[in-house]
């Protein structure tokens, strides 16, 4: 959601929250907390993945076996303030690479991205070192104060929103705030397409 659309939702709950509690017959919205049941807060609500049956690229093992890891292009990100650092971050189609975030804040943070994880061929997925089964995913949490790794192999070229999200519902995304792009150039001997 952008920052003017977001900015026009919030004036407009709060316009209405004004209108409403100016009426005298309707109570006003500090007399209606009290009876509103509580809610459990965002973050401790279960890690949901509603895209599960989505398509992911894929490569062959044969080439997957080719590729040492120990020498392929890194990409280091970190998560500080709640914001992503660096914002964009640009790959080469076909390439493997070894794609590192690091949580440095005392809360919980998810990366999402449905077209990223779709487009990028999961090799492996690891969360403070420990290996995810389930490589076709839109979007992962990452720990406070842990680091993801993700191998992959950037297989489609394109321009890939991601965003901190805290709870998917209907396929609206409630974000955080954080955001940015990773632009995959285009590569002209690409075997994955």
């Amino acid at each position: 959601m952008s920052r003017r659309r977001r900015t026009s939702w919030v004036f407009a709950v709060a316009f209405s929250a004004l209108t409403m509690s100016a009426c005298g017959s309707l109570p006003t919205l500090t007399e209606m907390l009290p009876s509103l049941p509580s809610l459990p807060a965002f973050d401790s609500l279960p890690d949901f993945n509603y895209f599960e049956d989505q398509a992911c690229a894929k490569v062959s093992d044969t080439d997957i076996k080719r590729v040492n890891w120990t020498r392929v292009p890194e990409v280091n990100m970190r998560i500080r303030a709640d914001e992503f650092e660096p914002m964009i971050v640009q790959m080469k189609q076909g390439w493997p690479y070894v794609f590192r975030i690091r949580n440095r804040d005392d809360a919980d943070h998810t990366f999402a991205s449905r077209a990223f994880f779709s487009n990028m061929a999961m090799v492996r997925i690891t969360v403070d070192g420990t290996r995810r089964n389930n490589t076709c995913i839109s979007k992962i949490k990452i720990p406070a104060r842990k680091t993801l790794e993700m191998r992959l192999v950037a297989a489609v070229d394109g321009r890939f929103e991601f965003e901190d999200t805290r709870l998917p519902i209907g396929g609206l995304l409630l974000s955080k705030g954080a955001s940015g792009v990773i632009i995959v150039e285009e590569g002209f001997a690409a075997r994955y397409r």
